[in-house]
C-alpha cells in the first residue's frame, strides 16, 4: 500500500492506523488501509492493538496536579522570571540612555533672544501705528548647532 507517506519502503500501514482510528485520513487514505487490512494479518492485530492502547489511555482517571502546581504557575518565583525581569530593566534604562544621548539640543542662539527683543522694541516706532510696532529689527542673527 502507498499513500503518499513514508509506505513506499514498507508495505505496511504504520502510523496510518492510528490516523484510520482518529478519522484523521482522507477518504482516499482510509479505502487504502481498509484494503490492505483484508489482507494483511499483522497490520489487523497491531490495528486492535493501537485500538485497546487508545481505549485504555483514554479510560484513565484524571490525575491530581502536586501541591502548590497552580500557585506556582500564577506567581513564578524562579530565576528564569527574575532573569527576564532583570533582561526588561536593562532595556528600559538602556532605551532612556539613548533617547538622552539623541535627543536633539537647543541650538546656540547669537545674539541672545533679550538683546534681540531689547534692540527691536528700541527700533519700533512710537507713532501708535500697531503695524509698524510689529517691524522685525534689524539685528543680524546666526544659528550653530551644538
Amino acid at each position: 500500500m502507498s499513500t503518499g507517506s513514508d509506505m513506499s519502503t514498507d508495505p505496511h500501514s504504520g502510523d496510518l492506523l492510528s490516523a484510520f482510528l482518529d478519522g484523521e485520513l482522507s477518504p482516499q487514505e482510509q479505502d487504502g488501509v481498509r484494503a490492505h487490512l483484508e489482507e494483511c494479518a499483522q497490520c489487523r492485530r497491531e490495528l486492535q492493538l493501537t485500538g485497546e492502547a487508545r481505549a485504555f489511555v483514554r479510560d484513565l482517571g484524571p490525575v491530581d496536579p502536586p501541591f502548590g502546581f497552580f500557585e506556582r504557575m500564577l506567581h513564578p518565583r524562579n530565576r528564569w522570571a527574575r532573569a527576564g525581569v532583570a533582561v526588561l530593566a536593562g532595556a528600559a534604562a538602556a532605551s532612556v540612555a539613548v533617547m538622552a544621548l539623541a535627543a536633539p539640543r537647543e541650538p546656540h542662539v547669537s545674539p541672545h533672544v533679550a538683546r534681540l527683543v531689547d534692540a527691536h522694541t528700541a527700533s519700533a516706532s512710537t507713532s501708535g501705528d500697531p503695524i509698524s510696532g510689529m517691524t522685525p529689527a534689524a539685528v543680524p542673527v546666526s544659528w550653530q548647532g551644538r
